[in-house]
């Protein structure tokens, strides 16, 4: 059975999710822990836990859900995956992390070296995340859905009574409302969300609204 701790990391406040069952597994999805002292928050919960990372998972690439990728992946050697139309964000993460008054050194981006793909299954021990290819926020857009324990990781693409922007580079209202009609609505109204900012809901309350 998986379990999901989250913190929140960053002046934009990205929720960074770790995910982990009882063969002490884990990924860790958009580390967006950017100085010493949240990578030692984010570091001394795994260790404490004796969880084993094995892969850093982004549902995209915007700069705030990525600020982590290098020195996490530093700490545990561990690749990172991500889907391959949000390459642009990942050559361009310097000058956003400036945009955005934030420390960030150029050297230290990381590329993915694993490629997501729609439907693809991410095993956890006996556990799995399937990935949900969800483009309209940004280019590459994906969400982690655990059909067993009825939950989803979304990202930016569904928040609590909202939907991500799209007028950032890649972002296109048109595909973000497909992602939701065709994709994320389709699951049962129960499934927890998880979102990139904010707290927790369902699919069926953000079907309603």
């Amino acid at each position: 059975m998986l379990s999901i701790k989250y913190f929140i990391f960053n002046p934009i406040c990205v929720n960074t999710f770790v995910i982990y069952n009882e063969s002490k597994e884990c990924v860790i999805v958009d580390p967006g822990n950017h100085n010493i002292g949240e990578d030692n928050i984010l570091f001394d919960y795994i260790e404490k836990n004796q969880l084993k990372p094995i892969m850093i998972l982004n549902t995209h690439g915007h700069i705030d859900h990525i600020l982590g990728n290098y020195s996490t992946a530093m700490k545990y050697g561990i690749p990172l995956a991500s889907h391959p139309d949000g390459e642009m964000y990942y050559k361009s993460a310097y000058s956003y992390a400036s945009a955005f008054g934030i420390n960030y050194k150029k050297e230290e981006t990381l590329y993915p070296t694993i490629e997501l793909f729609n439907n693809q299954i991410i095993n956890i021990g006996d556990d799995e995340l399937e990935v949900i290819f969800t483009p309209g926020h940004a280019k590459g857009s994906c969400c982690f859905y655990c059909e067993k324990q009825d939950f989803i990781i979304t990202g930016d693409t569904l928040f609590k009574k909202g939907i991500g922007r799209t007028d950032l580079p890649g972002g296109s209202y048109k595909e973000i409302v497909e992602s939701l009609e065709n994709e994320l609505f389709q699951l049962p109204d129960d499934t927890i969300c998880y979102c990139g900012h904010g707290p927790e809901t369902t699919i069926g309350e953000e079907r309603f609204h």
